[in-house]
């Protein structure tokens, strides 16, 4: 039996990592800096390499080798892993030999990408490499919060979605929706450009998307936002209402209420029904939409909870998992 055990929780825009014994958890940017000249010279990770983009940006590359939960740059993202195992395990430990892995994964990954993310830890030299689904990782620390063993587990991450049923630690039904915080960002930056000739970036569009929209449809939050004007090429600033955008919010949100209901119904009516008393639970960063949980429960006619760390639930879930195991 490995001596360290260490859950992965793997996003585009964010990775983190825990140590089972103790609790202990690490977040970073899941971006690595290169030189511009040689992308196998690594000048930073993580917190690093976001510094070196705004001191020497002309020098550097930044590179995301995460998308989707999956590797597309097995290089940087085994240097990602590198560094959460270096910051996370004890300084006496010189060899990952004493380290076992668990890495939580959408309920829709495909083998071969669970494979790739096997072998990067196992180059890394990790004894050994386990996977758990996000909706059950999650499952576990929502319920604890709550006082429940059976729920609808929504997890709105930055480049998905994992929606499932779980009812007594296992997941009944779920999928994973690739269309999330991400998705949602650009349909407010193009509904901006359509409507304003005004584009955006997607550090405005994400700011607009944090500290304006929501999903009451009485809210007249203004924020304002800058960008190119699509005429002239000029920079212009402009003031948009979240009432402007409001439809297409919806829009985005009812793919979830969809997504629930197919769910729901593809579950005996037993099952079906004592899920819907306990509901919907709320995590990842896209819990936070302004007005979301309310908004689901008018649409679902059940109760809608959102946990008060949603970003934090998925590694909390993994660690309690692994000791559950234990």
């Amino acid at each position: 039996m490995a001596k360290y055990e260490v859950v992965f929780d793997v996003g585009s825009q964010y990775i983190s990592a825990g140590l089972v014994k103790d609790g202990f958890t690490v977040t970073m940017p899941s971006v690595v800096a290169v030189e511009m000249l040689d992308n196998k010279e690594v000048l930073g990770v993580g917190v690093a390499a976001v510094n070196l983009a705004t001191t020497n940006a002309a020098k550097v590359k930044m590179v995301y080798p995460i998308l989707e939960g999956a590797v597309i740059d097995p290089y940087c993202a085994k240097m990602l892993f590198e560094e959460l195992l270096s910051r996370v395990t004890p300084n006496r430990v010189h060899s990952y030999s004493q380290v076992s892995a668990t890495v939580i994964v959408p309920c829709g990954m495909i083998n071969s990408d669970k494979k790739a993310l096997e072998n990067i830890l196992l180059s890394l030299g990790v004894k050994e490499v386990s996977f758990v689904e996000t909706a059950l990782a999650d499952s576990i620390e929502l319920f604890k919060e709550f006082r429940t063993n059976r729920g609808i587990i929504v997890d709105i991450g930055s480049d998905c979605c994992d929606l499932a049923v779980v009812f007594a630690d296992n997941i009944v039904a779920g999928c994973t929706l690739y269309y999330s915080g991400k998705g949602l960002t650009q349909l407010l930056a193009e509904r901006i450009r359509k409507k304003y000739l005004i584009q955006i970036d997607n550090e405005q569009a994400e700011q607009f998307k944090l500290n304006c929209v929501s999903l009451y449809s009485n809210d007249t939050t203004c924020f304002t936002v800058k960008g190119i004007n699509l005429q002239t090429g000029n920079t212009e600033t402009i003031n948009v209402s979240s009432k402007e955008v409001y439809d297409g919010v919806v829009e985005y949100a009812k793919r979830y209420i969809k997504v629930i209901d197919s769910l729901l119904n593809a579950i005996p009516e037993q099952v079906s029904t004592l899920v819907k008393q306990e509901g919907v639970f709320l995590c990842g960063g896209g819990a936070k939409l302004n007005g979301l949980d309310s908004f689901m429960h008018n649409e679902l006619e059940m109760p809608v909870r959102v946990s008060s760390d949603p970003r934090n639930v998925c590694i909390n879930g993994g660690i309690l998992y692994c000791q559950n195991a234990d």
